[in-house]
C-alpha cells in the first residue's frame, strides 16, 4: 500500500467546520495549514495504511518535528488544537473509536493580555479628526462606534443603516451566520445623524442604505482602508503605542468591566461563545489597574 493519505477526511471536517459550524474563514485557514501539515508528516512516515493506526506516539512525533523547525509555543498550540478538532469529528462520525489527542499535553505558554487605549487616547483620536465632509464625519462615526459597542471591524463594515435603532441606541450586529445586539452612545447616534445626511446628499444616485461605510464612490469600505485611516488619525494625533480596528474592542471591553459590568453580561455583548476568550479582559483590567497604580 502507498501510505495512509488524510486528505479526503481532512476536507470533509474542514466543509464541516465551514458550513455546519459557521466557523470564520480565519479559523479555516488555519486548520487547513495545520491539517495538510500533519497529513504531510503521515504521508512521510509510510508505514501507516489506515486512520485507526494513529496514537499518540506518532503525535509526539509529529510535535517533536514542528519544535525542530523552531516553532513557537502558540502556533504549536494552535496545531495541537487543530488536531483534536479534527480526531474529536473523525470520532463523533464514527471514522474512529479512540481519540488519540487526548493524552496529548499542550506546552503553556503567555497568551499576552490585551493593551487598551486610554480616555485620553481616545479623545486625542477624536480631537485629530477634523469635521469637514462627510469623509470624516464617516471617520468619527467609525471610532465612537467602535469604541462605545465593541464590535470587530468585520461586523462593522458589513453593517447597513436599517440595523440601527435610534431611540433605543441599540444596532444588530451579525457574525458568521450568528446575531446579537448591542448598544452604542449618544454622541454615536449624533454622528450617524450627521454622517447618513451627509452621505445621502452627496452620494445622491448612488446612495445605498444597506451599506453604512462607504469610499468615495459609493462602494463598501474595505478592512485595509479601514486600518488605514486609524493608523493615519493616530499618527495625526502622536500616538506612541500601535493600534488598530481591534483596540477599540480591548478598550471596550476593560473599560465596562472597570464601571461594574458583569463578565457574562460582557461575553455577550463581545459575542463570545466561550466564558474564557472574555476573562482576559480581567487580567487586563488588572493590569491597567497596575500600570495607574505605579505611574
Amino acid at each position: 500500500m502507498d501510505g495512509l493519505n488524510l486528505m479526503i477526511d481532512i476536507k470533509e471536517f474542514l466543509y464541516h467546520c465551514e458550513f455546519a459550524e459557521s466557523k470564520s474563514l480565519n479559523t479555516i485557514k488555519s486548520l487547513k495549514i495545520d491539517l495538510f501539515r500533519f497529513n504531510e508528516y503521515i504521508v512521510k512516515t509510510k508505514n501507516l495504511d489506515k486512520i485507526t493506526d494513529i496514537d499518540t506516539f506518532n503525535f509526539r512525533e509529529f510535535l517533536v518535528e514542528l519544535q525542530k523547525e523552531n516553532i513557537g509555543k502558540r502556533s504549536l498550540n494552535r496545531k495541537i488544537s487543530s488536531l483534536r478538532s479534527f480526531f474529536k469529528y473523525l470520532k463523533e462520525v464514527g471514522k474512529i473509536k479512540k481519540d488519540p489527542t487526548q493524552l496529548i499535553v499542550a506546552p503553556s505558554y503567555d497568551k499576552g493580555i490585551p493593551d487598551v487605549l486610554s480616555l485620553e487616547d481616545i479623545d486625542a483620536l477624536r480631537d485629530a479628526i477634523e469635521i469637514k465632509n462627510y469623509h470624516s464625519l464617516r471617520d468619527r462615526l467609525i471610532i465612537e462606534l467602535l469604541y462605545s459597542s465593541g464590535i470587530t471591524s468585520q461586523e462593522l463594515l458589513g453593517l447597513g443603516e436599517e440595523v440601527f435603532n435610534l431611540e433605543e441606541r441599540e444596532v444588530v450586529v451579525t457574525s458568521f451566520k450568528k446575531s446579537r445586539i448591542v448598544y452604542f452612545s449618544e454622541r454615536t447616534r449624533e454622528f450617524l445623524k450627521r454622517y447618513v445626511a451627509a452621505k445621502r446628499e452627496r452620494l445622491k444616485s448612488k446612495y445605498k442604505s444597506d451599506i453604512l461605510f462607504v469610499n468615495g464612490a459609493g462602494t463598501r469600505l474595505t478592512d485595509r482602508s479601514l486600518r488605514r485611516l486609524i493608523d493615519r488619525y493616530a499618527l495625526k494625533a502622536r500616538m506612541e503605542k500601535e493600534i488598530s480596528p481591534h483596540s477599540f474592542r480591548h478598550t471596550f471591553a476593560v473599560h465596562m468591566l472597570e464601571h461594574g459590568m458583569k463578565v457574562t453580561q460582557l461575553q455577550k455583548l463581545l459575542g463570545h461563545s466561550s466564558l474564557d476568550s472574555t476573562k482576559v479582559y480581567i487580567e487586563a483590567l488588572d493590569k491597567k489597574r497596575k500600570k495607574e497604580i505605579f505611574m
